[in-house]
């Protein structure tokens, strides 16, 4: 999940004077168009970019750099959403293109796309380990996939499952586990713990890719092996990994 910044009070004030200003006959893809140049919105660019990490990546496919500004709510059909900080997101041109308009609802007029500021993604979604790929999470009561899940996987919705994505997923994992092994092995060969922490640590933190460190320490991942074993046998060393990759 993304944990959205303050705006400076100008950024606000500028957001909500337009908000206010919206004419109803104006050409909205104009009006934004327009507005983008200004200071204020290339303030809440940067705020957007700091959400975003030290690699600036996607908001969604956390794979390819952050480039655009995209509205969740599509300002096409919900005008009045267009200058809502709460509704801005940091996307880079690939993810933009393929959410352009469509935006789909359930039947009780919710967003069937996943927000990744508001809701953790993973309460919606499953890693599958051998392939990559993101699905939609199993709810046991539907007896289906997680709707919201399934939908915003789905690759007419956004590229998260196209093959150079996954790999980075399955890259990423490879990195986590050996950096588990590498620490067990360290600390069974009489190395220092504290030293073995670091240097695990340091790791984890230079692979927080795609969201995996809270797959893996803090979701479903942790009862995969080696991390169950990391898990049982350091509950310590577990414990300050998961304070480490915590989002909050």
């Amino acid at each position: 999940m993304v944990l959205r910044k303050n705006l400076a009070v100008i950024a606000r004030r500028y957001l909500a004077r337009k908000t206010a200003n919206l004419d109803d006959s104006a050409d909205i893809d104009t009006i934004w168009k327009n507005a983008r140049r200004t200071k204020a919105i290339q303030h809440v660019f940067r705020t957007l970019v700091e959400m975003s990490g030290k690699r600036e990546r996607c908001m969604y496919c956390d794979d390819s750099r952050g480039t655009t500004i995209e509205h969740f709510w599509p300002k096409s059909a919900y005008r009045k959403k267009c200058f809502c900080w709460e509704n801005m997101l940091l996307l880079c041109q690939g993810c933009q293109s393929h959410k352009g308009n469509r935006f789909d609802l359930d039947s009780s007029g919710n967003p069937l796309l996943i927000n990744p500021t508001m809701e953790d993604p993973w309460d919606f979604v499953f890693f599958e380990e051998t392939t990559g790929i993101l699905t939609g999470r199993y709810d046991p009561k539907l007896q289906a996939p997680d709707p919201k899940g399934a939908h915003t996987t789905n690759r007419r919705t956004l590229p998260l499952n196209i093959e150079a994505v996954t790999e980075g997923r399955l890259r990423t994992k490879r990195n986590l586990q050996r950096a588990i092994r590498t620490f067990i092995q360290n600390v069974e060969q009489g190395r220092s713990l504290a030293q073995a922490e670091h240097e695990l640590m340091e790791t984890i933190r230079d692979n927080d890719d795609y969201g995996l460190t809270v797959w893996y320490f803090l979701r479903d991942g942790q009862e995969s092996l080696p991390f169950r074993r990391l898990k049982t046998e350091w509950p310590r060393t577990w414990k300050a990994v998961q304070l480490c990759v915590s989002p909050v």
